[in-house]
């Protein structure tokens, strides 16, 4: 751990004459380089339209990026950074959920950039009634070439792409690179599953998905406004058949985790029928370990 204060070096809320917010945004860090970080941040500091709070959750503190927390404060952009254990996503979300100051309450990934109307967007969908949750329309930017497999709409899930064109329509889930919540409507199904989502050492997911599950049966509707975009950026590391294949196996535990059928984000075309034979034996590896560890019942054990 570092011995550098984080509360002297950007004050968890320290912005003079800061209104409430409209939306707080959720930014975690678990282990990704201060530059990539400080991109996906500078990106919510720019947002237009909305006076909103950044919660910057660092699970692998650096001072160079407390101090650019300081330095980037904008009069309607409140950046409040705590230094937190070294736990999962789903920890720091939760704990995001609970400091939050506005109920509309946006997630991003620290990997991603927002364009400038991003929150704009997803604040303005989730004021519809019965609105529980809304997810925004995820573009990659990729480091390097992109593999063959890529094209496939199963592949393209495992980086959390989620392009389902640039209007608005009713949905069945979020992905987690940008989407956000209403926690007024939501109640005590504002949290996530601390038994699901990344974590060091694990590329574990279905956490947004068991939210949603969560949010439909509460009698709440789920959006994707693609007029709120997300650039996830891909880095040379995950741009490998060991990551593709990897992620596979873990997105079967996950769907092992939730029980249910699987759920692309758009009908299989040829491409991936022509992948499924390379990426299912590691899906359905991931599935069974995730049956015989005895983990399917989940729901079952709230």
């Amino acid at each position: 751990m570092h011995s550098f204060c984080v509360q002297q070096r950007a004050d968890f809320g320290a912005a003079a004459g800061f209104g409430s917010p409209d939306v707080t945004i959720a930014l975690t860090r678990c282990c990704e380089p201060d530059w990539l970080v400080s991109q996906a941040l500078d990106s919510l500091t720019t947002q237009e339209g909305v006076l909103a709070e950044v919660l910057l959750l660092d699970q692998t503190p650096t001072p160079a990026l407390a101090d650019h927390c300081a330095a980037v404060q904008q009069p309607r952009c409140d950046v409040r950074y705590q230094q937190i254990p070294k736990r999962s996503l789903s920890y720091a979300r939760n704990r995001a959920v609970a400091s939050a100051r506005a109920d509309s309450i946006l997630f991003l990934d620290a990997d991603a950039v927002a364009s400038p109307g991003w929150a704009h967007t997803l604040h303005a969908a989730l004021a519809g009634d019965t609105v529980g949750l809304v997810g925004a329309r995820i573009l990659p930017t990729w480091h390097r070439q992109p593999l063959l497999l890529a094209a496939a709409a199963v592949v393209q899930d495992q980086y959390s792409i989620f392009d389902l064109g640039s209007t608005a329509r009713p949905f069945h889930r979020v992905v987690g690179a940008g989407f956000g919540l209403h926690r007024g409507r939501l109640g005590d199904e504002a949290r996530f599953d601390e038994r699901l989502g990344r974590r060091p050492g694990s590329l574990l997911g279905g956490e947004e998905s068991d939210l949603a599950r969560r949010a439909l049966a509460r009698g709440l509707r789920i959006l994707y406004e693609g007029r709120a975009v997300v650039h996830h950026q891909i880095l040379p590391e995950r741009i490998s058949y060991r990551w593709i294949l990897r992620r596979m196996f873990y997105a079967g535990l996950s769907r092992a985790l939730l029980r249910g059928a699987p759920s692309p984000s758009r009908a299989l075309a040829l491409t991936d029928y022509l992948a499924l034979p390379v990426v299912l034996p590691f899906y359905g590896a991931g599935y069974l370990a995730g049956r015989m560890q005895g983990h399917g019942h989940l729901h079952q054990a709230r």
